[in-house]
């Protein structure tokens, strides 16, 4: 199996992308929160700063030293690296008035810096200029009494003061952050992929593998093996639900086997049995062919009154029924070989009904024969099928005593019948007495039958004919309202060295069921 389809592969695939997700938003949330707080910690520094150099600025005013500010300005940066920029800046045309870069006294201040101070906010901020990141803070020098004696008490504010600390140190240290972060985080996540890999090797690939050999022992036949039912968790559910399974199979196959061998002895017992009938039925047929001639020659010599004569006739009669059941019991032990022709159902139905019209208007009996489309040539034994055709209407007329309706109706059926090829379907429903519900399973079995006479073995010789045709027999039946067969017989046309040829003599008629 291609380890890439494996529920292994997946399950840890989705592990490893669902834990490399993880710890990449734990990074990036703990380097954000280095990163602000490295931030803020250089905003305090850059408020510090101004509050010392507000204070400084402050004390040289009082003292009158103007002269000092610009080395404050210059000094400052040297002793601090980073503090980096210091300026103080007009309050109402933003040019600079002082800086620690004597350069830029005069130019404008920056805008960014002009809109803090114009919106009043006093809060340290970030700002990027010249391809480097400061923390920037904003401090107005408010104009007091005194400063009255340089100022005009009409000015609040006599300055804006300026101070802009690198954040260079503090992106150093971010970067450090970051590259132990990223050493940690790979360590941390190699581990767990040996983690992953080791327990899932352990906990799905090892019982899965287990299984799977007890799988391939059962699928060579071995049924006696059994899957380890030790774990708690889905996987010893799945085994003990797969051992109830072969269990129930070995049951199954045992029972398959157990019922092989009942049909294996029935079989030879039916094969000994027919040896046995049949040769009986030879020892009787030749002595009842003498005694029916026997009679038939004393019948002959009686005259018309002779009270004897009627006795004689029934004795005849019955040699004749014995002989019919000794017919039987041979063609049940040693059927007729399939003669396989092109043949019409339409015309074997025909010649069937023909024996059983006069009998039929006997008993007060309608037969109507519908066909819904002509179901062309079937390859079959004209005779064998007109037997089982013969029968089946027999029975159906017997079952009718008092008068009734038997419904014939031929119909083709596509491959989509019972899974099957296609078939010729022949129906017969008749209005009779109906057949038991006990019955309906062993109506087809040998020797079965609820009548007074015959020797129930019309039907199962009936269905023996259509089974070697590759077709079969069902039957439905409700008491008081009379029984459906259904022949279904495949269309097979065949190709025969003398296909003309054709049965001209009617079948013998098969005692009822």
């Amino acid at each position: 199996m291609n380890i890439l389809n494996s529920v292994k592969f997946k399950l840890i695939l989705v592990c490893f992308c669902s834990i490399l997700g993880i710890f990449l938003l734990i990074e990036w949330s703990e380097l954000e929160n280095s990163k602000e707080k490295l931030y803020n910690v250089q905003k305090e520094k850059a408020v510090l700063m101004s509050h010392i150099i507000m204070d400084n600025i402050m004390l040289l005013m009082l003292e009158n030293r103007w002269t000092e500010l610009q080395k404050l300005f210059e000094q400052y940066p040297r002793s601090h690296p980073e503090l980096r920029e210091i300026r103080i800046f007009h309050p109402g045309n933003g040019r600079i008035i002082a800086a620690n870069e004597k350069g830029e006294v005069g130019k404008r201040i920056y805008a960014a810096d002009w809109e803090r101070f114009t919106a009043g906010d006093e809060e340290p901020f970030i700002i990027e200029k010249k391809e480097e990141v400061f923390a920037t803070c904003i401090r107005p020098i408010r104009n007091g009494p005194e400063c009255y004696k340089c100022h005009s008490p009409r000015n609040k504010v006599i300055g804006v003061l300026d101070v802009e600390v690198s954040l260079a140190s503090a992106k150093r240290a971010l970067t450090d952050i970051q590259r132990q972060h990223m050493v940690t985080f790979v360590l941390g996540f190699f581990i767990l992929c040996v983690i992953l890999v080791i327990g899932g090797d352990i906990l799905i690939n090892s019982p899965l593998h287990t299984l799977t050999e007890v799988m391939k022992k059962v699928k060579k036949g071995d049924l006696s093996v059994r899957a380890p039912e030790s774990r708690k968790d889905e996987f010893g559910f799945l085994a003990r639900s797969f051992n109830e399974m072969i269990a129930a199979l070995e049951a199954a196959q045992d029972e398959v086997e157990h019922y092989h061998k009942q049909q294996m002895l029935h079989v030879d017992k039916m094969a000994s049995l027919g040896e046995v009938v049949s040769g009986i039925a030879h020892e009787i047929k030749n002595p009842l062919a003498g005694i029916s001639c026997a009679i038939q020659m004393c019948q002959s010599e009686m005259s018309s009154d002779d009270p004897k004569r009627e006795i004689i006739g029934e004795v005849l009669h019955q040699v004749n029924r014995l002989d019919g059941i000794v017919k039987d019991l041979l063609r049940y032990a040693r059927p007729k070989p399939l003669q396989l022709v092109p043949a019409r159902i339409g015309d074997i139905l025909d010649k069937a009904l023909f024996f059983v019209y006069p009998e039929s208007r006997k008993q007060n009996i309608t037969i109507e024969v519908r066909k819904e489309e002509e179901p062309g040539e079937i390859g079959g034994d004209p005779d064998l099928i007109q037997q089982v055709f013969l029968n089946i209407v027999v029975n159906a007329v017997q079952a009718m005593p008092s008068g009734g309706k038997l419904l014939i109706s031929v119909s083709r059926q596509g491959e989509e019948h019972a899974g099957r090829e296609e078939t010729v379907a022949v129906r017969f429903q008749d209005t009779g007495k109906g057949i038991a519900p006990e019955d309906l399973k062993t109506i087809f079995e040998p020797f079965f039958t609820r009548k007074q006479k015959g020797t129930g073995l019309g039907l199962s010789i009936s269905r023996k004919i259509v089974q070697e045709h590759g077709g079969h027999i069902t039957v439905t039946s409700e008491l008081g309202k009379g029984s459906v067969f259904t022949v279904y017989l495949p269309v097979r046309p065949v190709s025969l060295a003398s296909p003309g040829e054709e049965a001209t003599a009617g079948p013998d008629i098969l005692p009822a069921a």
